[in-house]
C-alpha cells in the first residue's frame, strides 16, 4: 500500500468544519500534509473601513468568539492610543478582570475539547459546567454571553454589578478545586491521557521562531514570554503571578501550560477584585467619533497568544486601515511541520492541543 491522502477534521469545536487538513499518509504514519484555510473568511479588516469606529465593536466580538472580551479590550485600546486618551484606574482593573475571566473560559473550552477529541466526554461535560458559571457572570456584567459588546472607548459601557466580589470569589474557589482535583484524575495524572499526549506533536523552539508562534503553544516549548510581564499594560505590573512554562513542547506540555494558566488567572482575579478602586469606570472625554490622522499599534496577551491591531486613520469617522494580528493564524501554518512522523490517531490529539479558533484565522 502506497501513499494516500486523507482529509482530517473537524476535530475541535473551534474548527467546526472550516479547517481542512490534507494529510499524506503511508500505512499508519503521516508523511506530511497541507492546511487549507479561508472557508470562514469574512473580510473583517475591510469591513472596519466601512464601519464607524464604535460600530465595529460587534464585529470584533466575532473575530474570536471563544474569548471575545479580550479582542474588545484590544480594539478599545488601539482607539484610545490613537486618540491619546487614558482610562481611569477602575477601568484598568475591570479590563484585567474581564481579560482573565475570558482566559479561563477559553482554556476550559480547550480542556473540554481536548478530552472530547480523545474520547473522554466526561471532561468536556465538566469543563463546560464550570465555564457556564463564568458565562453567567459575564452576562450579569454586560448583558451578553458569547458576544458581550461591553467595552467602550475610555472604559466600559457599564460599571461592575453591585456585590461583584461575592459573586465571583466563590466561583473561583470552586474552579480551583475542580482543576486541582477532579480534572487531575482524568487528565494530566491519568496514565491513558499521558500515553496519548506525551511525545506527540512536538513543537520545537526553532519551529516556534520560524512561524512566529506565541502564547501557550510557545511557552510549552520552553520560551518564557508573556506580554503581561514583558510589556505590562493596565495594572498587570502591580499584580503577583507566574508565567507557566514547559520544556517538552509536546501535546502534554501544551495541556499543562493551560492548566497552570487557569491557576494563575485565578490568582490574578483574586488580587484584582480585592484591589479594585472606586471611581469612574469610563473617561467620558468627548471625542466626537473622529480620530485625527495618525497611526497606532497595540498588542496584548490573548488566550491563544499575542493579539495585535495596527490602526491608520485619516481624520474621519472610520478607519483608513486596520490590520489585525491573530495568533491562531501562525499556529495553523505550522501544522504541516508538526504532524510529520505522527500516527494517524495522533492527528486529532495534535490539532486539539494547538487550540485553533478559525474565526481568528479567517478574519
Amino acid at each position: 500500500m502506497g501513499e494516500i491522502e486523507l482529509n482530517i477534521g473537524p476535530v475541535h469545536p473551534a474548527t467546526h468544519g472550516v479547517l481542512r487538513l490534507k494529510a499524506r499518509v503511508e500505512k499508519d504514519t503521516v508523511l506530511g500534509g497541507d492546511v487549507e484555510i479561508g472557508y470562514l473568511h469574512r473580510a473583517m479588516e475591510k469591513i472596519a473601513e466601512q464601519r464607524l469606529f464604535n460600530s465595529f465593536f460587534p464585529n470584533v466580538d466575532k473575530l474570536e468568539y471563544v474569548s471575545a472580551l479580550n479582542w474588545e479590550i484590544l480594539y478599545a485600546s488601539v482607539l484610545e492610543k490613537a486618540l491619546g486618551i487614558d482610562i481611569p484606574p477602575r477601568a484598568k482593573y475591570i479590563r484585567v478582570i474581564l481579560a482573565e475571566i475570558q482566559r479561563i473560559m477559553s482554556h476550559l473550552i480547550f480542556i473540554g475539547a481536548f478530552g472530547q477529541d480523545l474520547g473522554n466526554i466526561t471532561v468536556f461535560t465538566w469543563a463546560l459546567r464550570e465555564r457556564e458559571l463564568l458565562m453567567d457572570i459575564v452576562e450579569k456584567i454586560s448583558g451578553g454571553r458569547l458576544a458581550p459588546m461591553y467595552l467602550r472607548v475610555g472604559g466600559t459601557e457599564y460599571d461592575l454589578p453591585e456585590g461583584f466580589d461575592s459573586m465571583i470569589l466563590p466561583v473561583l474557589d470552586r474552579l480551583e478545586e475542580k482543576v486541582n482535583k477532579d480534572y487531575k484524575a482524568v487528565t494530566y495524572e491519568n496514565s491513558l491521557f499521558k500515553m496519548r499526549t506525551k511525545g506527540v506533536g512536538v513543537l520545537t523552539r526553532d519551529t516556534v521562531k520560524k512561524y512566529g508562534i506565541t502564547g501557550p503553544n510557545m511557552r510549552a516549548s520552553g520560551i518564557e514570554r508573556d506580554l503581561r510581564r514583558s510589556e505590562p499594560y493596565f495594572v498587570y505590573d502591580s499584580l503577583d503571578f507566574d508565567i507557566p512554562v514547559e520544556d517538552a513542547g509536546d501535546s502534554y506540555a501544551r495541556f499543562m501550560v493551560r492548566i497552570r494558566e487557569i491557576q494563575e488567572s485565578i490568582k490574578i482575579l483574586r488580587q484584582a477584585v480585592r484591589a479594585l478602586p472606586k471611581g469612574n469606570y469610563i473617561n467620558k472625554q468627548p471625542w466626537m467619533f473622529k480620530i485625527p490622522p495618525t497611526e497606532a499599534f497595540v498588542r496584548q496577551e490573548c488566550p491563544r497568544g499575542e493579539g495585535a491591531m495596527f490602526l491608520v486613520t485619516d481624520g474621519g469617522m472610520k478607519a483608513y486601515r486596520l490590520k489585525i494580528r491573530s495568533p491562531s493564524f501562525y499556529t495553523v501554518q505550522a501544522m504541516p511541520e508538526i504532524i510529520k512522523g505522527a500516527r494517524v490517531a495522533d492527528l486529532f490529539t495534535i490539532i486539539a492541543s494547538l487550540d485553533p479558533v478559525m474565526g481568528e484565522v479567517d478574519r
